[in-house]
């Protein structure tokens, strides 16, 4: 009978590794539901269909296939999950709550730093928190110049993007950055066409931030 190879030992224990991670983050996604209500009073189909479980799950393999060692993938995993509570209150009411920010923050921030203390990758992590400053800054400006197209929100979870970027490499804060404005443009364009709204239409940009963060990851 001949055995598997280490290859296929490998592989076999990557994939559930992917597996087991993404119903981690589905489950603590679901948990935290609760974490929705207070931002969202009204009744939303983005919580009805229960689609910030799906995303945590999505989110979840994400992080797996890029975690390096188990520091960063708590980081990253954590991270997800507050991405998609982010995203599905951002869809609803236009709207990026502080703590939740914050607590998606810190969970990037230290899972980062641990992982640069197994690694020994401090110029990564250093690097991850100067791109999540300069994003701040960088989108602060933008809000005071055109205030009417970015909220305060987007400018604090920008901070979030840019250390997730900055951990990979400037090249990918720049293009996650240009994707991010490039796909909220393609949105605003077919809610036009499509007449599910008007110029005035509010358009949450915190989905876009996190769909352009994901697509640079991928090209790159």
């Amino acid at each position: 009978m001949s055995t598997p190879s280490p290859e296929c030992d490998g592989a076999s224990t990557s994939l559930w590794i992917v597996l087991l991670t993404a119903l981690l983050t589905a489950v603590a996604a679901a948990l935290l539901s609760g974490q929705i209500s207070p931002f969202v009073p009204e009744p939303s189909r983005w919580v009805r269909a229960r689609f910030h479980v799906v995303l945590a799950a999505a989110l979840g393999a994400g992080a797996a296939l890029l975690a390096t060692n188990p520091a960063e993938l708590i980081g990253l995993a954590a991270a997800a999950v507050g991405c998609t509570l982010l995203m599905v209150i951002d869809l609803a009411v236009c709207r990026l709550p502080d703590r939740l920010v914050a607590a998606t923050l810190l969970a990037l921030v230290l899972g980062f730093l641990a992982s640069a203390a197994v690694g020994g990758t401090w110029n990564d992590w250093v690097r991850a928190l100067l791109a999540g400053l300069v994003l701040l800054l960088g989108y602060f400006a933008l809000a005071f110049i055109a205030p009417a197209g970015l909220g305060l929100g987007d400018v604090k979870f920008a901070a979030v993007v840019g250390v997730f970027l900055g951990w990979f490499s400037w090249q990918h804060v720049a293009i996650g950055t240009l994707l991010a404005f490039v796909l909220n443009v393609v949105v605003a364009v077919a809610v036009l066409l499509t007449r599910c709204g008007n110029r005035k239409t509010d358009i949450p940009f915190g989905p876009w931030m996190v769909a352009g963060a994901v697509l640079a990851v991928v090209l790159l």
